[in-house]
């Protein structure tokens, strides 16, 4: 029997697509297949989320909740990028180390057109860069053989992974925040509504 294919959104649901937001367009310069496929996956997915953070959940919730979601949103971006800076510098360091050009060519590179609507999103596409660059290093030590290729199907998996899992941990976090301000603010504005009942329920019990 055909299993049914499962569509992820990539929407967050207090988002609505028909709003016009603002946005920036920059190229980007993807070489390797690998970046090209995190870029299709998760960019758009991690982008929506963090304009939700930025703009929608400061619409329904506070600058409190929003600062605090902000800082755990930033921690985790900052550290895939440093984790993505630090391998590639190790990656170079070996191949400078064994003499290995690291400067390739690619045979489908792509240029990307890429929206810019939060502050965010332009780490997000920064450790999508990185990464490729990254990517350079680790397939000139393939190509010369310094790996093989099992620990290059083995650290390509495991980095793509990582940034993917990085994007949807930024969805849902994203997603818990606006969903958890949203029913706040529904309690709250039930309570305000319920209290003018309760007051004018107490005045005629007193009568």
């Amino acid at each position: 029997m055909a299993q049914k294919q499962r569509n992820i959104s990539t929407q967050i649901p207090s988002i609505r697509q028909d709003n016009s937001r603002p946005f920036l367009t920059q190229k980007a310069l993807l070489n390797s297949l690998h970046a090209q496929q995190i870029f299709e996956r998760g960019y758009e997915m991690c982008a929506n989320a963090l304009f939700s953070l930025s703009v929608v959940l400061r619409f329904i919730g506070t600058e409190e909740q929003a600062q605090e979601v902000d800082a755990m949103v930033d921690a985790l971006i900052n550290q895939a990028l440093e984790g993505i800076q630090k391998e590639s510098a190790r990656l170079k360091e070996i191949a400078e180390s064994n003499g290995i050009e690291t400067t390739i060519g690619y045979t489908s590179a792509k240029t990307v057109d890429v929206q810019i609507t939060s502050p965010r999103s332009i780490k997000f596409l920064a450790i999508i860069r990185e990464f490729d660059g990254m990517m350079a290093n680790m397939d000139a030590l393939w190509l010369s053989c310094v790996i093989t290729d099992t620990q290059y199907a083995r650290g390509v998996y495991e980095w793509k992974r990582r940034i993917l899992r990085l994007a949807g941990q930024v969805r849902q976090i994203a997603t818990r925040a606006v969903l958890a301000a949203r029913r706040k603010e529904t309690s709250e504005a039930v309570a305000e509504a319920s209290e003018p009942q309760i007051a004018e329920t107490e005045k005629v019990a007193t009568e």
